[in-house]
């Protein structure tokens, strides 16, 4: 008979570092899978566990901020962590740096867009319109795409423009009436100009650092747009469609039909000829005699205005888009189509 003799590792020393500069790891939590037997790393990101138990077989290796590895109980091990995005600070961007959520001091409130993706929006206002504290958006005029007055906590001017800077990509632009035919803020804004999906995120702010960057042009508030942007890999194709129909909210104001409008004009035909002195049969025959003439006016007769003027509305949007591309070049294209009828 023969006999086996299994090697037991009672003790393990090693190394860990980070894998994005290759700088020991200290303070990295070295643990035996199962048990409460473990160590940290010193400065040099060095550990040595002793008294392994005989049934270990697996070693956890952790720090926060990089993903946890799992490795082989070995003599000798040298252990690299990887960073773990996932739980990374919240990162703020504004116009002049990124900085994290938890050390920046100014006034920023950024919008994502993941959660309005499914809201319809026609601009860059309505996915603003109710989504950041402290901001105005008032429209002042029913026109599609006409300019709206947005005001970023309360104005800053009786004469001149209270209305904040945009930042498209690091581009800084004016918003306004870009219209040679219109007035006031009837005409059409540049901002309509912009695809509202086609907006990755919005970060409003107002406070002295942006007005630092920018000058005059951020004492109103500066609004900074970041677009989407295409990702290496595989294309993909995103369809979105919607449809919906408006009509009037109340009946606020009830007005005559054409039947209704017909016989008041017959009692006032009547009643003329009445105080004129005529019986109540030569009135009345007056007024049939006269109706019809009346009637056919191409402001009376029976023309129900109010089907006329206020019908259902409906309107339609179709878009279609394809984003992909390597490691070095990235795209996105984006077709839209719209149909809307008031």
């Amino acid at each position: 008979m023969g006999s086996m003799v299994n090697a037991q590792v009672s003790k393990v020393t090693g190394t860990v570092t980070s894998s994005e500069d290759g700088l020991p790891v200290v303070g990295a939590s070295v643990l035996v899978k199962g048990t409460t037997v473990g160590t940290v790393t010193d400065i040099d990101g060095n550990f040595s566990i002793s008294n392994i138990p005989e049934t270990a077989k697996t070693l956890v290796v952790s720090f926060i901020g990089m993903k946890t590895e799992e490795v082989p109980v070995a003599p000798t091990l040298n252990v690299v962590l990887h960073p773990d995005t996932e739980v990374l600070d919240e990162v703020v961007v504004t116009g002049y740096g990124n900085f994290k959520k938890s050390s920046f001091t100014g006034s920023a409130s950024n919008v994502s867009t993941e959660k309005l993706k499914d809201v319809p929006s026609v601009s860059v206002q309505d996915r603003l319109a109710g989504s950041v504290s402290g901001v105005q958006i008032t429209s002042t005029s029913g026109q599609p795409g006409a300019v709206a007055s947005v005001r970023i906590r309360g104005m800053g001017s009786i004469n001149a423009s209270n209305e904040p800077l945009y930042v498209i990509d690091g581009v800084p632009m004016l918003n306004g009436n870009v219209s040679e035919f219109s007035y006031s803020n009837s005409g059409n804004s540049l901002m309509a100009t912009l695809n509202s999906n086609d907006i990755e995120s919005m970060t409003v702010i107002k406070d002295a650092a942006a007005a630092s960057l920018y000058g005059s042009r951020a004492a109103n508030g500066v609004i900074i747009i970041t677009t989407k942007r295409g990702s290496a890999g595989k294309t993909k194709f995103n369809v979105k469609a919607d449809w919906g129909m408006s009509d009037m909210a109340i009946n606020y104001r009830p007005i005559l039909n054409g039947v209704d409008r017909r016989e008041i004009l017959h009692l006032g035909l009547k009643n003329y000829m009445l105080n004129a002195g005529k019986s109540e049969e030569e009135a009345i025959a007056y007024a049939d005699s006269k109706i019809d003439s009346y009637a056919a006016e191409p402001w009376s007769g029976y023309t129900d205005w109010k089907d006329v003027l206020f019908r259902k509305g409906t309107h339609q949007n179709y878009e279609v888009s394809a984003q992909g591309g390597s490691e070095k070049t990235h795209f996105i294209l984006r077709f839209h189509i719209p149909s809307r009828r008031v």
